[in-house]
């Protein structure tokens, strides 16, 4: 028999799928799937094509698409009058609606996964601290091996708790607040977070450890934080891993330009605006394939007033010297670097920079799980991505 004339019964499908024998019955009842055809005992025969049918419905139920949607799709409805244009239609605003609950799940994600490394970090790990002319930077410790550094800008010990706890297995791996972050201690005069500024911060806390060179992982501002050390201190590394440095400078996008400057200039001021300005010409928020980009814009909700003051500072003073860095290319040559980005961060601000600094550097790019965020959102499959990438 051809495998197109191949028929199941109802048990057969239920098995294949995993829907109870009830819930396809009542399916089709309820006019979400057409009627299978019956032998001559009256019971239900299902073509492979019903199979793949049914097995769609059920992704597309799981999704969150409604049964009236649903039986439009498959047909049951009897209302389609070219059924391929309609299913495109369909699915192309359902994947819409797919996409934009992933964006809130994945921001729900990240507060959570902050709170859970918090909460795990103040009972497991609280910080010690390393004093400079005008902060104290607070930093942790844990596991055995290697000297690791992680580091973020404005990401800190509790944005990468869950990522050190992955790779603490394998590595010493030592994070820290950057200055005015977390709980790092500030003093009145406090100088600017500038790349030049963290960066001899971290040189500071790598003396701290040890006067040779260290392994080190930086996403984000982190990563333009190394490319500053790389300049002033290259004797300190050893290896390093930069995770998207959102380089504005390296675009030669006069109009991306023009929106980060103004986004800086409202922090201050207006720091939901900032924001909001930030998240969309980041495309940060977002994740996006090859053949996707990031929507020009999607509402963020009403910030808490601890996260407007983070965004004031952040914004207001991080931000700006971050990425409108120019590295040093020759610099950067004279250690060792990998570059990587996030397989979902295609088309996004911080992507397309490392992908021009790649091509500066004559480097390859290599692809890391998740989006901007991943070593937050997916930090065990990072760390293995990070892993290997320390080991070329």
């Amino acid at each position: 028999m051809d495998e197109a004339d191949e028929l199941f019964g109802i048990a057969e499908v239920s098995v294949r799928i995993g829907l109870a024998p009830d819930t396809l019955r009542y399916f089709e009842r309820e006019g979400v799937v057409p009627s299978p055809r019956r032998d001559a005992a009256g019971r239900r025969q299902y073509t492979p094509a019903d199979v793949e049918l049914i097995r769609m419905l059920v992704h597309l139920r799981e999704t969150g698409m409604p049964l009236a949607d649903i039986a439009q799709f498959t047909g049951a409805d009897g209302k389609a009058t070219d059924p391929v244009v309609f299913r495109l239609d369909l699915l192309t605003a359902h994947r819409r609606r797919v996409e934009g609950r992933r964006e809130e799940l994945d921001r729900a994600l990240e507060v959570i996964s902050r709170k859970i490394a918090d909460y795990s970090d103040r009972i497991m790990n609280a910080p010690s601290f390393l004093d400079r002319p005008d902060c104290s930077i607070a930093f942790s410790v844990q596991g055995e091996g290697p000297l690791l550094f992680l580091v973020g800008a404005p990401v800190g010990r509790v944005g990468f708790a869950a990522l050190a706890l992955e790779l603490a297995g394998r590595f010493r791996v030592v994070t820290h607040d950057p200055r005015g972050i977390g709980e790092s201690r500030t003093v009145e005069g406090m100088a600017a977070p500038t790349p030049e500024v963290l960066a001899e911060d971290l040189a500071a806390l790598v003396d701290r450890f040890t006067g040779g060179p260290a392994q080190f992982v930086g996403t984000s501002g982190g990563a333009v934080t190394l490319l500053e050390l790389a300049r002033q201190h290259p004797d300190l590394i050893g290896r390093a891993v930069l995770h998207e440095p959102p380089l504005v400078s390296l675009l030669n996008d006069a109009d991306l330009t023009d929106r980060a400057a103004q986004a800086f200039a409202v922090a201050e001021t207006d720091p939901q605006r900032a924001a909001q300005e930030f998240f969309d010409f980041s495309g940060a928020g977002h994740h996006t394939s090859a053949d996707q980009v990031p929507p020009p814009h999607m509402a963020l909700p009403e910030l808490p007033t601890p996260e407007l003051d983070k965004n004031r500072y952040f914004l207001g003073q991080m931000a700006g010297p971050t990425v409108f860095y120019v590295p040093d290319i020759e610099a950067t040559r004279r250690v060792s670097v990998a570059l990587c980005a996030g397989a979902l961060s295609h088309h996004q601000m911080a992507r397309r920079s490392t992908e021009a600094l790649a091509d500066q550097l004559g480097l390859p790019l290599f692809d890391t799980p998740g989006n901007h965020v991943g070593a937050s959102t997916e930090p065990a499959e990072f760390a293995r991505a990070v892993s290997a990438l320390l080991e070329i």
